[in-house]
């Protein structure tokens, strides 16, 4: 290895990923690989099964004390709020769904121990690691976490490989990392990671922000083409590795390491501030989460409330979640949040949201097919049982419900009309409720076409730009082909929520923005424009979004949204954006942007 890394030419290469954690880092690698175990999935001796069961549960056993002895390490380093993280592996580990599969195979199929566990595990997270759905796929992570230290756990004849000892500071390098390999290394000996997969969603991803370690993921071959101890420039801020960086590499690190520390310096002081425009106009900022866990820090990033929590997250098991496990899940959001609006989502399954018993999975296009508010209204002891966990969970705090890609104002009425029910059987049962507002999501043409209507009917709109775009332009944007024609400036799209917005304040009620487009400063202008009053994003893109809003007049950016709609192109309104805009973004720092709309920063212009 020693005369593979000394004879191999050093040859400067920039690769681009996914910017998992933002920051800069320059220093020598650390190779992480994960373990190889043996696998034999021929039948043992009957004789021997009960004995291989035991084997098993005491693998759990160690897996759980292994998983608690890293949350304790991760309490120390963090707090007991991002610690939580563990708590999924923990509650994993106790759940009969996942556990009882596994004794099935040892004393019904006669497998060893290794086998049923690699069985078993290995289906579960092809399934994930397969959705569409990159939050979902992301999850895979954690069953592989699991997958891995049982089957150490189970490995008896191979002794424990201690950790390698530290060089001092260096850039971990691995095909994936995981939140246990993380915590397995001293934080001050960590300058980032970089990984072939992931992305900003995933736990190690949420940790490495938590820690504010920067950190590159998606990065496809990087672990392949590294060598141990080569010199690595990382750009967690955009997404971006250079191997063997030259001296010009190094002087642009510098210079951006420093304009960072001030940037993050000025974010840190934006969070007690108020998104407002220079003239005076309030835009409510909210946070879009997925679990619960992340509703504990999302204060943290300047949120003044929770604009999307996804529910379907608590179904993605197999068996759904009680009413009792809902109703303790929404209200743990709840308090944490209190006295701060939080809007969730009801079930939202089906589409590139695979929800194990309730999904059906031979649909020819299931985007189109029976999913989100369809699929509640067949399954209404399902819908109901959500319903009634929501209501009883609203007494900890302030929460809205918002009904998922409703297309007809029949489905609207017969989704308040179970609503209904369940609060009025809570009522007679002597349970005091609060009052709860009720919503619908615009994320269909039908939708806008009837929004007048509809306006009439809910207390609060919240529009799914991703599937409004989608859908109004026939767009799948997980298609390669044709995800350049995934435009959220199209002028179909701006006119559909001009639409919206004006037959909401028509009616009194508010407008929400959750999707994508609500974190992308050209779109936000373009937004807060078009009169929407809250945008709801991810957590980290928060006060990006609020020093934007602060740096511009309202009546400059309406009138901007009044031009932008007379527009008919969407090439015409991104290039007038970019002329009138473009130049504050980049003076007031905005990378995630400069970097994904591939604008050239001055600072990099050796690049």
């Amino acid at each position: 290895m020693k005369n593979k890394t000394t004879n191999r030419q050093k040859i400067r290469t920039v690769l681009v990923g996914v910017a998992a954690s933002p920051g800069y880092a320059y220093g020598p690698v650390r190779k992480t690989e994960s373990r190889k175990f043996s696998l034999d999935s021929s039948a043992i001796p009957a004789s021997t099964l009960v004995a291989e069961e035991k084997r098993f549960r005491k693998a759990v056993d160690t897996t759980a004390k292994e998983i608690e002895e890293l949350k304790k390490v991760a309490i120390e380093r963090l707090g007991e709020e991002e610690a939580r993280i563990f708590d999924s592996h923990l509650m994993m580990l106790k759940d009969s769904m996942l556990i009882d599969p596994i004794v099935d195979s040892i004393l019904k199929d006669a497998h060893n121990a290794r086998w049923a566990v690699h069985s078993t595990l290995s289906g579960l997270i092809t399934q994930l690691e397969n959705s569409k759905n990159e939050v979902l796929s992301e999850r895979a992570s954690d069953l592989k976490e699991l997958y891995n230290r049982l089957l150490s756990a189970l490995d008896e004849s191979i002794p424990k490989r201690p950790p390698k000892k530290s060089k001092g500071p260096s850039l971990l390098v691995a095909h994936e990392l995981t939140p246990g390999m993380l915590m397995t290394v001293e934080k001050d000996d960590v300058l980032g990671f970089a990984t072939d997969i992931g992305g900003r969603t995933s736990h190690i991803s949420i940790l490495a922000r938590a820690m504010q370690i920067p950190a590159v993921s998606g990065l496809r071959n990087i672990s392949n083409l590294i060598e141990e101890d080569d010199l690595l420039f990382l750009d967690g801020t955009g997404g971006m590795v250079i191997l063997n960086p030259n001296e010009d590499d190094l002087s642009r690190y510098k210079e951006k390491l420093s304009v960072y520390n001030k940037q993050k310096q000025e974010l840190f002081m934006m969070r007690q501030l108020e998104p407002m425009t220079l003239d005076g106009k309030y835009i409510t900022l909210h946070a879009n989460i997925e679990l619960p866990m992340e509703a504990d820090t999302v204060l943290d990033f300047g949120a003044t409330g929770i604009g999307l929590y996804r529910s379907e997250f608590l179904f993605f098991r197999k068996g759904a979640p009680s009413c009792e496990e809902q109703a303790q899940a929404y209200a743990h959001i709840l308090k944490k949040l209190e006295p701060h609006p939080v809007v969730i989502r009801t079930l939202d399954a089906g589409g590139d949201k695979l929800v194990s018993d309730i999904s059906a999975t031979d649909e020819a296009n299931p985007f189109m097919g029976w999913r989100s508010i369809r699929v509640c209204l067949s399954r209404k002891d399902l819908f109901k049982e959500q319903l009634r966990a929501l209501l009883l969970a609203s007494r900890e705090g302030h929460l809205r419900i918002m009904f998922p890609m409703i297309s007809s104002l029949d489905e609207l009425r017969e989704a308040k009309r179970l609503y209904q029910e369940c609060r009025t059987q809570l009522l007679n049962e002597g349970v005091e409720l609060p009052k709860v507002k009720v919503g619908c999501m615009i994320e269909v043409p039908a939708a806008v076409m009837m929004v007048d209507a509809r306006a009439k009917e809910v207390d609060f709109f919240s529009i799914g730009t991703n599937d409004l775009i989608q859908f109004t332009l026939a767009v799948d944007r997980t298609n390669e082909l044709i995800a350049n024609m995934f435009e959220p400036h199209h002028p179909a799209v701006l006119n559909m929520i001009d639409r919206t917005v004006r037959a909401a304040h028509r009616e009194g009620i508010p407008v929400c923005v959750c999707g994508e487009m609500s974190s992308d400063p050209l779109s936000t202008l373009v937004l807060v424009g078009l009169g929407v009053d809250e945008l709801s994003m991810t957590p980290w893109s928060i006060m990006e979004c609020k020093k934007i809003i602060r740096s511009v007049n309202y009546e400059d950016v309406k009138a901007t949204a009044r031009t932008v709609l007379k527009m008919d192109t969407a090439e015409s309104v991104n290039r007038y954006l970019r002329q009138k805009y473009l130049q504050m973004i980049i003076d007031l720092g905005i990378s995630s942007f400069i970097t994904s709309h591939d604008v050239k920063n001055p600072m990099d212009k050796n690049a």
